[in-house]
């Protein structure tokens, strides 16, 4: 209906015409929350009973949710005529779809921004990619979906656009220390450093924007206070590309200078050049691997190379809501490894079945266990059916934390279950341990077919000279 705007990244709200729209109460809001943020996608009855009432559903659960079907469409469309069709929330077997365009449902609209600067700032445009992140970062939000009843679907969905809103914030940083703008920056980033003293990749950039400021020595205090952050809160030393980006600030490295004609960026597989490290910008990123053309650079002129657990994989993400599987995928971005996306379980055997062996082919999936259509049990069982995808490995990722769940998913063949909500700490833990697993087993099968074939040789040379003299 024109004039429908939709609100999720504070409190649940609606407006027709910029004037509110009394929606009802907690429950109608949840109900017209989860729709939203399935938009334009059918939502199971029996899934909106698992978002409103995760434990223990009431005996007339269904019948409930029909009553605020019911009022809520009234509220939506208070002009249709008794008898007359839905054209809003519409009943769409077996559950309901609400038909609105997502741009009029902020938290889709913020997705989409986030999205369109990310791909503009690995397209090498970082003043696009400036302009379209903090149009997203300066959105209101939070905290998002405030007024419904918290659930596990609630926390998760509230969790990611928040995880959402901080990327973005540092996807814009790296944009503006790209466009050399790292002395107004220093002041921003060590205010955030101090809301987020855990956050690794705001850390590297206040270490970047103090180095380009000819503060050397604040760099390094920077570094060490981090280190002590990391060590009294979590027990852990800092990452990879934090402890290359002190090497670089203590050896002065030229490659952290900031130029005016940046190269453009490369995608994560690019192969570096060395006149490429040297016309680049400096921005590197604390979690995954480096983000610009500088950080790549720290570890190719170093010759280092990481730890199969720490290099970069590509994961597939596969989730029946648009904004869950943009997420989730962001989050999988950030910490550095390539994704691809798809919306069902039938898409994602699609993918997998026409990615490439060898480079192209898939390290993981991350599989969202509870779809309308083919859900995550049945897809894992057919990824592990299926020969040629039974190797990759599969960490499945749903609200529902059954006991029963996770050992069904086990039994299947899943490698590990990611419930929600999750933190960026407890995803990169996941993926890096899922990594391993993964690639210990492919390099074990890698080693056994050389064996194999050392062994054949050596056979085939073997008949060869025993065999009959030729005169």
């Amino acid at each position: 209906m024109p004039g429908l705007e939709f609100r999720l990244l504070g409190r649940v709200e609606v407006y027709r015409d910029g004037e509110p729209v009394d929606v009802g109460g907690p429950k109608h809001r949840a109900v017209l929350a989860s729709l939203l943020l399935r938009v334009r996608r059918v939502v199971s009855v029996e899934q909106l009973i698992d978002d409103l009432w995760p434990q223990q559903p009431p005996a007339r659960a269904a019948a409930t949710v029909q009553v605020f079907v019911s009022q809520l469409r009234r509220a939506l469309e208070p002009g249709r005529c008794r008898g007359e069709a839905a054209t809003v929330l519409v009943t769409a077997s077996p559950g309901y779809l609400l038909d609105v365009d997502p741009d009029t449902v902020d938290a889709h609209a913020f997705a989409d921004l986030v999205v369109r600067g990310r791909a503009a700032l690995e397209a090498g445009q970082p003043g696009r990619a400036a302009r379209e992140l903090r149009r997203a970062e300066e959105m209101p939000l939070g905290p998002a979906l405030a007024d419904v009843p918290l659930t596990p679907f609630i926390a998760a969905a509230a969790a990611r656009l928040t995880e959402l809103h901080l990327g973005a914030t540092e996807d814009r940083i790296d944009a503006e220390l790209a466009l050399g703008r790292h002395v107004a920056l220093v002041a921003e980033l060590a205010q955030r450093v101090r809301r987020h003293p855990l956050r690794e990749r705001l850390r590297a950039q206040l270490m970047l924007g103090l180095y380009r400021c000819g503060r050397q020595v604040d760099a390094l205090a920077t570094y060490r206070e981090t280190r002590r952050v990391l060590r009294d809160e979590l027990g852990l030393e800092p990452g990879v590309r934090l402890r290359e980006l002190e090497q670089a600030v203590l050896r002065q490295d030229p490659v952290l200078a900031w130029q005016p004609a940046p190269t453009p960026v490369l995608a994560p597989s690019a192969v570096m050049s060395s006149s490429a490290v040297k016309s680049s910008s400096a921005v590197m990123s604390s979690s995954g691997p480096p983000r610009t053309l500088a950080g790549r650079a720290e570890a190719a002129t170093r010759g280092y190379e990481q730890p199969a657990a720490d290099r970069p994989g590509r994961v597939l993400v596969v989730d029946d809501t648009a904004i869950n599987r943009t997420l989730l995928a962001a989050a999988v971005t950030q910490l550095g490894h390539e994704v691809e996306t798809a919306e069902n379980g039938h898409r994602a055997l699609e993918v997998l079945r026409a990615a490439d062996h060898g480079a192209r082919r898939f390290d993981l999936v991350l599989l969202d266990l509870l779809m309308p259509v083919l859900d995550g049990y049945a897809t894992l069982a057919e990824i592990k059916d299926d020969p040629a995808l039974a190797a990759v490995g599969v960490i499945m990722v749903s609200a529902v934390p059954e006991l029963e769940s996770v050992v069904r998913c086990i039994e299947l063949g899943a490698i590990d279950y990611l419930p929600k909500p999750y933190s960026s700490t407890m995803l990169r833990a996941r993926l890096r341990a899922s990594l391993q697993a993964s690639r210990s087993a492919a390099d074990r099968e890698t080693a056994l077919r050389t064996e194999i074939a050392a062994l054949r040789a050596e056979v085939s040379r073997a008949r060869v000279g025993a065999g009959p003299e030729h005169p």
